[in-house]
């Protein structure tokens, strides 16, 4: 599907996702005002701001303030927004606060009934909550592999098994139940998390001694299936896999790996590069820089660890001077533009 080539100010935005502060109109406007001119390509709500001391309410306040949220933000732009949110059940569940969807099973909870019919019910569940709530990107299924009890993913109850394809085969249900509902379902963490002891979010995560091939697996088999159309990165480190990058910014495992010899060709997005293992090693143009030339697609900036009302702004500044200077290439800006209104266009967005 070919798409009408814009200006490259247009395409930089659509490679920028943000989150924003607050549930209200004129929340929106303050959010507008800190945008470039060309605008963004998507927005990341969370139910809970943990950008200060004290956690308060973010984006997620009850049912029909939701819907007008999504609404307002969606009638500012001319190219509708991803809106993007963590909706994997147990203690991810971004809904919560909405009474219908406060108790919603853990991905480890599905994974422990093994129940196709369960997993279907889970997944049109979630997708018609979201969908109803004008999202249409969830950042789920978790694909990473319960073979480390000291894994925090493990933990959290985020694993679905310790079984590359029954995790595989139960996520395409979940991703075409959300595909059905014009959501995109996004595999995570790309080459797999389920083995790294740290927290990414607040410390570089060395998984060399624990990861597995079979964390592949998973991806492998939904590539094959050609349903996965979107794929979201880890920041872990991989000596095995590069002996300098962590995978975010690693063209060896996202060109080389993923792209060549696993043959993905739809959207990759960055996990936060505001998370600790990026941010407290490289500066945001570098990172940036790192993150297009291994071919990012999309730099999904969270701006929950920490909030900076200028990240956008700062990152299209920065991406403007990158191509500039020549340090990433027109090309690679024009390709990850041409995936994403690939996949809106999947969703009819556009």
């Amino acid at each position: 599907m070919k798409f009408s080539i814009p200006n490259v100010e247009t395409m930089i935005g659509q490679m920028i996702m943000v989150g924003l502060k607050g549930s209200d109109k004129k929340s929106i406007s303050i959010f507008l005002d800190s945008l470039p001119k060309s605008g963004i390509g998507g927005v990341i709500l969370y139910d809970e701001d943990i950008s200060n001391s004290k956690t308060t309410e973010r984006n997620v306040i009850n049912s029909s303030q939701l819907k007008s949220f999504t609404s307002s933000l969606q009638s500012h732009f001319n190219i509708p927004l991803f809106i993007g949110i963590d909706q994997e059940g147990g203690n991810v569940n971004r809904l919560k606060k909405i009474k219908k969807y406060d108790n919603m099973k853990s991905w480890s909870e599905i994974g422990k009934d093994n129940d196709m019919n369960c997993t279907k019910d889970f997944a049109q569940n979630t997708a018609k909550a979201l969908s109803e709530h004008g999202i249409n990107i969830n950042f789920a299924p978790v694909l990473d592999l319960s073979i480390n009890p000291k894994s925090v993913i493990t933990k959290k109850g985020r694993c679905f098994s310790s079984n590359p394809k029954q995790i595989a085969e139960h996520s395409k249900i979940f991703i075409e139940e959300h595909l059905s509902n014009k959501i995109l379902a996004i595999g995570k963490h790309f080459p797999g998390q389920g083995s790294a002891i740290a927290d990414t979010h607040y410390s570089m995560t060395d998984s060399t001694n624990e990861w597995s091939i079979d964390e592949l697996l998973p991806y492998e088999l939904l590539i094959e299936e050609k349903c996965l159309h979107g794929i979201m990165t880890s920041h872990i480190y991989n000596h095995n896999l590069d002996s300098k990058y962590p995978a975010t910014l690693s063209s060896k495992i996202l060109n080389e790996l993923l792209r060549q010899k696993m043959n993905f060709s739809g959207i990759i997005i960055s996990d936060d590069p505001q998370m600790k293992a990026i941010s407290d090693h490289y500066e945001l143009k570098e990172s940036l820089s790192l993150m297009i030339n291994a071919g990012i697609d999309i730099f999904c900036f969270g701006n929950n660890l920490i909030y900076d009302p200028d990240i956008a702004m700062k990152t299209y500044r920065s991406i403007k001077e990158l191509l500039k200077k020549n340090k990433i290439k027109y090309e690679s800006i024009l390709s990850s533009y041409q995936r994403i209104m690939k996949v809106k266009s999947l969703l009819k967005l556009i």
